[in-house]
Parts: C-alpha cells; sequence; structure tokens
C-alpha cells in the first residue's frame, strides 16, 4: 500500500483547517531552532562592545536575525519541496497543509520585516541582511547539492549573525570578535553536516550531491569531527581572551561535553548511524549550541545564565512537541482538494 493511499484526509471544517494551518507553519518554523540565530548576534554585540551595547539595539539585532534564520526556513520548504515530496511527504508544502505560494509569501513577509528593522540599527546592518538573505537562498538553491560548499554556507550564515550583532553593538573588531568568528563558523558548518548524515537517504535518492553522499559516510563523519574539533579550540582560546568566570566556563563546559559525546559517537560509528539515531544527535546539538554561545553572552551580562535556561527549555519542549511528533512517527496527511484550495 502506498504513503498516498494510506494517509488520512486533513479535515475542511473551518476551525479544523485553521488548527492545521497553525501546526503546519510551527513545523515550518521549527521553533527548537530559531534562538540560534538571535543568540549569535546577541553574543556578537556583547563582544564587539565590551558588554556596552545598548539593550534595545542588542534586541533588535536579535530579533533580525531570527527573522533571517525563519525566512530561510520558509524558503528551504520552498525550494526543497519535490525533494521532500519523495524523502519528507509528511512536511507541511508536499503533504498540501501550506502551498508553495504561501510558503514563498511569508517567506518575503519575514525578509520585508527583518528588513525595516534592520535599517533602524543603520544602512551597515540593513546592507548586511540583504547579502545575508542572498547566502541563505543560495543555500537552498544551489550550495546544497554542492557537497561541503553547502555546509560551509551556513556557517558563513551563523558568522553572519554574529557579524550583524557586531555592527550593532558598536562594529569594534577585537581578537574576542575574530575567534568567535571562527566558533560561529566552524561550529555551524559541522552541525549542518551532521543533518545531512541525518538525511543522506532522502538526499540520495533525489540526486542532492550532499557532502555525505559525495564522500560517504565515513569521510563526512570525519569532516565533521575535525569541524567541531576545530570550533573547540577557537571557542576554548574565546573564553580565555573574554576572561570567562565561573558560570560562562560551566556552560562551555557543559557544551564541550556534549559536543565530544555526539561527534565521539559518530566517529565510532564511522558515520554509519541509523536515522533516528542521527536525529537524537542533531538534537543534543541543538543545546550545545545554546550553551555554548549563552556561554560567551554570560561573561558580560549575568542574565545569559538564566537566557541558557529558558531557551534550553523551549528549545526541547519545542523538540518534544513538534519534532518528534513528525520526524520520529512521521504521521503523513493526505492533502484534500479544499485544503489545496484556501491555501
Amino acid at each position: 500500500m502506498s504513503s498516498r493511499s494510506s494517509m488520512p484526509m486533513i479535515p475542511t471544517g473551518r476551525r479544523d483547517w485553521v488548527r492545521v494551518k497553525a501546526l503546519a507553519h510551527l513545523e515550518m518554523m521549527r521553533p527548537y531552532t530559531m534562538f540560534h540565530a538571535g543568540l549569535l548576534a546577541v553574543a556578537g554585540a556583547e563582544v564587539a562592545s565590551a558588554g556596552a551595547a545598548a539593550g534595545w539595539r542588542v534586541a533588535l539585532a536579535a530579533l533580525v536575525t531570527i527573522c533571517g534564520w525563519e525566512a530561510g526556513l520558509y524558503a528551504g520548504d520552498y525550494y526543497d519541496r519535490e525533494l521532500d515530496a519523495g524523502s519528507k511527504p509528511f512536511r507541511p508544502v508536499p503533504s498540501g497543509r501550506v502551498s508553495p505560494r504561501e510558503a514563498f509569501t511569508t517567506m518575503l513577509a519575514l525578509i520585508a520585516a527583518g528588513y525595516v528593522a534592520a535599517l533602524a540599527l543603520g544602512v551597515a546592518n540593513l546592507a548586511l541582511a540583504v547579502l545575508t538573505t542572498a547566502l541563505g537562498i543560495a543555500y537552498s538553491k544551489t550550495f546544497k547539492g554542492h557537497a561541503i560548499l553547502g555546509n560551509f554556507d551556513r556557517g558563513v550564515l551563523g558568522v553572519c549573525a554574529v557579524a550583524f550583532g557586531a555592527l550593532a553593538g558598536g562594529g569594534r573588531f577585537s581578537l574576542g570578535l575574530a575567534l568567535l568568528v571562527l566558533v560561529a563558523f566552524f561550529h555551524d558548518s559541522a552541525t549542518n553536516l551532521v543533518g545531512a548524515i541525518r538525511d543522506i537517504e532522502g538526499d540520495r535518492a533525489a540526486g542532492c550531491r550532499t557532502a555525505p553522499v559525495v564522500y560517504g559516510l565515513r569521510a563526512a563523519a570525519w569532516i565533521a569531527g575535525a569541524l567541531a574539533a576545530a570550533w573547540m579550540l577557537a571557542a576554548g582560546a574565546l573564553m580565555i581572551a573574554l576572561r570567562a568566570g565561573g558560570w560562562a566556563l560551566a556552560l562551555f563546559a557543559a557544551a564541550v561535553v556534549l559536543a565530544v559525546w555526539t561527534y565521539g559517537g559518530l566517529l565510532a560509528s564511522g558515520g554509519r548511524v541509523a536515522r533516528m539515531r542521527a536525529l537524537a544527535m542533531h538534537k543534543w546539538l541543538v543545546a550545545e549550541r545554546i550553551l555554548l554561545t549563552c556561554a560567551v553572552i554570560a561573561v558580560f551580562v549575568p542574565a545569559g545564565v538564566a537566557l541558557a535556561a529558558l531557551a534550553l527549555a523551549a528549545s526541547l519542549g519545542a523538540q518534544a512537541l513538534l519534532r518528534d511528533r513528525y520526524e520520529l512517527r512521521r504521521p503523513p496527511v493526505q492533502p484534500s482538494i479544499s485544503m489545496r484550495s484556501r491555501a
């Protein structure tokens, strides 16, 4: 029996339609990942200003980067809709719960909102926001299928988030800021590669030439491990350069422990891990990157510890409520005609 014939129909009543639509957009927004970009911007602002940046500028920088991150997620779902139709038919766009036009329009709305807020921070911030948009769309349209270049593109997007926050915080260059840029690049390249290892079956079937597809699982695992080792070394140097205190070092140590456990398991398996185990690894990395970024913030702002706790609670809770529901159980949904006409 095909998955399509066994899929339950989407409710067509007004109340049920609104509920299904809202849940579909939550799945596209992936709220368990949205804090990372915002926290990178906050860290960039705090390091660039040595903790002296105006609170409203830091908050606005975080908001803009989150808008950009979300726009990138919608872009991914829009441009990957044919790829997902084969490997992830339960996703909002291929399942018909969100139309391609709706996904594209939402992406544009998020970009526009981000640009307006970026302009309030300055022309330089707006220019960087435009560049980041281009890089984000380039990842979905082009670089994702060009092996390691796709993972490096995601690393550059992390750098853009740090740079955006640094510009909002005053734009002062320092050794600490240079090290934070290296951490963001190596870290986000590595975690994106773990995500590609998780999705290798669907990518290979669709002809998408990601790093694991091109180089093989063992090589991809070693590349991810090398990138992780690079960010850990850079982050350790960053903690020394910033003269981090006890709370910051505690958050940093927790992030390193999670990273070593995750990448160690990946290397021990030679990258040959079941998709669900790879998903679990990626989920731990979501927690690890929050701890890591908040460790930098906590050097300057004691509230960084509370921020880490709140972001962790929200991310892990969202993963349990959303990601586990559709990634682990994979409940397919058959789009109805009336749903498509409303989308």
